[in-house]
């Protein structure tokens, strides 16, 4: 709890920033408005703020660099409350400059959300936007994460295209937009309503990216704590194996139902999968570099050696 502290005084410490209310054509009352906490993320800082009876959340992305992310939040925003797909918190305000930007939504303070409200979440059917090719697929991953420079990923890039042209799979793949980071952590209950936001990581991918992520994000994340040395190297390629497959056949069954309204059968599934891994493994590496907290970083270290480790294991291994 903070009242003393405004969100106006706070960026007028930021040095080069002389009044960002007049930069951002955004009016902070100090009589109505009072900060009541202040949450410091690695790529923002969000400040919730009473006004009488009411709350509202903000964004600040205070490093021209992120730029991207607040770009995305803002289709986000725009395209879910077009679509519907999800319930989400309402866009209020949002503007940006040469230093700085914000997004001002619906403060919704509710319940967390857990790893079995997957049904909860996804209520609705997800909704083709294009079908392209499996190669330009792969090639528009590489060209969107471009400044990722991390040599291995021209190996598994090259890799992966020798694997689909050798297997028995479909030239073509659905996509359509999807949340990028859709989890458990950025939903919320409240009132028997499910809400999703942060949308940071908002664009076109795999039809399915977001169902795939719901289950294997949390499950690879706690998983690679313990199959992960600190020196980020696999402790067994046994259990790495075994694990690997229990998991992805694990995703399969939950998913089971939205395949087959899909037409997705099991050896499509494994393209998608695959497909998956390998974005999920740029977004990873994209936002690695904005983590401050040691741990943190090396949790998500670990989580991309568990990904690389997948992704080849389905590669020259896998028999589904």
């Amino acid at each position: 709890m903070t009242d003393k502290i405004t969100f106006k005084n706070f960026i007028l410490h930021k040095k080069g920033i002389a009044k960002w209310s007049n930069l951002l054509n955004y009016e902070f009352d100090k009589s109505s408005n009072k900060i009541v906490n202040i949450i410091q993320k690695d790529t923002k800082k969000i400040f919730i703020i009473r006004k009488k009876n009411s709350y509202k959340l903000i964004k600040v992305y205070l490093n021209k660099n992120n730029r991207n992310l607040f770009n995305r939040e803002i289709e986000g925003y725009r395209f879910y409350s077009k679509k519907k797909t999800f319930k989400i918190p309402k866009l209020l305000n949002h503007s940006q400059n040469s230093k700085i930007s914000f997004i001002e939504i619906e403060y919704i303070d509710g319940q967390k959300v857990n790893f079995f409200d997957y049904n909860k979440i996804f209520r609705k059917n997800i909704k083709l936007s294009n079908n392209i090719s499996n190669k330009t697929y792969i090639n528009q991953v590489s060209k969107y994460y471009l400044l990722v420079k991390k040599k291995y990923f021209i190996k598994i890039k090259k890799d992966i295209e020798k694997f689909l042209k050798k297997n028995i799979f479909k030239l073509n793949i659905n996509v359509s937009f999807t949340h990028g980071d859709l989890a458990h952590y950025n939903c919320l209950k409240k009132n028997y309503n499910y809400y999703v936001f942060d949308f940071e990581y908002f664009r076109e991918r795999i039809l399915i990216f977001d169902h795939i992520n719901w289950f294997f994000h949390p499950i690879a994340s706690n998983i690679s704590i313990y199959l992960i040395s600190n020196k980020f190297n696999l402790k067994s390629k046994f259990f790495m194996k075994i694990i690997s497959k229990l998991i992805k056949y694990f995703i399969y069954l939950k998913l089971k139902k939205i395949l087959n309204i899909l037409n997705i059968n099991k050896n499509e599934f494994s393209k998608y999968y695959l497909l998956y891994l390998f974005e999920k493994l740029y977004i990873l590496e994209s936002g690695i570099k904005s983590i401050k907290l040691l741990h943190n970083k090396n949790h998500t270290k670990k989580l991309i050696v568990t990904i690389k480790e997948t992704i080849y294991y389905i590669l020259f291994n896998e028999k589904f």
